[in-house]
């Protein structure tokens, strides 16, 4: 079963469930446990819709659509929003998509990697796959918006960018880079750009392309760049000591003359 099956069979669950119940998963998936719909008429050129968004009990605000404003107010149509919301972001689906994403994460770090050995940069490791819960004020912005936490030269950032942020929510995450050619985002001067993420350059020391993040996510961060230190220490060949190299040339000498014996007792016969 791929990652669009199982997240329909995830949403089947809820089918039938009250709005306020819906509202309730969703509110999970951000830290809180209820919330609200509330509708903001818009002005100027928007003027006559609303827009609809669900208070959860933190005070944060996660935006959910825009109707004309006697729809907006309409229960039929918020349930048809929240529906939709649902499908999106509910723990179940949001920890598939989470899961889904890492292997193929993990597999692209080491070409990314690849490349930016050739041009002289950085290597990164991945940590997490993460979705930002709009607690950190800077962030609320991007609110829902999944994200990559990275070591870079041991310093943990969020990576984030709309094409990933897509790619993980759909559960399309290439395991090979999907640039086919090599550049630097943009905005970024090329003195800064100091590893590769999906065959592009950027910069770990400025906050383009990143976010402020919570100390949840830096202890998971943190908890995950321990483990995965410990692991490729553990795969990586232990360099002989000096005493196992030399037991080790007094053995290839003493068996060389037996060697050259054999092939001299061969080559007379």
């Amino acid at each position: 079963m791929n990652f669009q099956e199982r997240a329909a069979e995830i949403v089947k669950k809820y089918e039938n469930l009250p709005m306020k119940d819906k509202i309730g998963i969703i509110a999970q998936t951000f830290g809180c446990t209820s919330g609200k719909i509330k509708t903001s008429p818009c002005y100027g050129k928007w003027r006559g819709t609303s827009d609809m968004s669900i208070i959860f009990d933190n005070g944060v605000s996660l935006g959910i659509g825009n109707e004309m404003t006697p729809q907006a107010r309409s229960i039929r149509v918020q349930n048809e929003h929240i529906n939709a919301v649902l499908a999106r972001y509910n723990p179940e689906i949001v920890a598939a998509a989470k899961e889904a994403a890492l292997v193929p994460l993990r597999k692209r770090e080491a070409v990314d990697n690849a490349i930016a050995a050739e041009k002289g940069l950085k290597p990164y490791t991945v940590l997490n796959v993460e979705i930002n819960d709009g607690t950190v004020d800077e962030s609320s912005g991007y609110i829902g918006w999944y994200y990559v936490t990275l070591a870079v030269d041991g310093k943990i950032r969020a990576h984030l960018e709309s094409g990933l942020a897509h790619s993980i929510a759909s559960g399309t995450v290439s395991e090979t880079p999907t640039r086919e050619k090599y550049f630097m985002a943009g905005a970024l001067k090329e003195e800064n750009v100091d590893f590769v993420f999906n065959n592009v350059g950027f910069s770990s020391t400025s906050d383009m392309y990143s976010l402020p993040i919570s100390r949840d996510v830096l202890e998971r961060a943190e908890k995950a760049l321990a483990e995965r230190s410990k692991a490729q220490a553990t795969e990586r060949p232990r360099k002989p000591s000096l005493r196992e190299q030399l037991a080790a040339a007094k053995e290839a000498l003493a068996e060389k003359p037996n060697t050259q014996r054999q092939q001299k007792n061969r080559g007379a016969r």
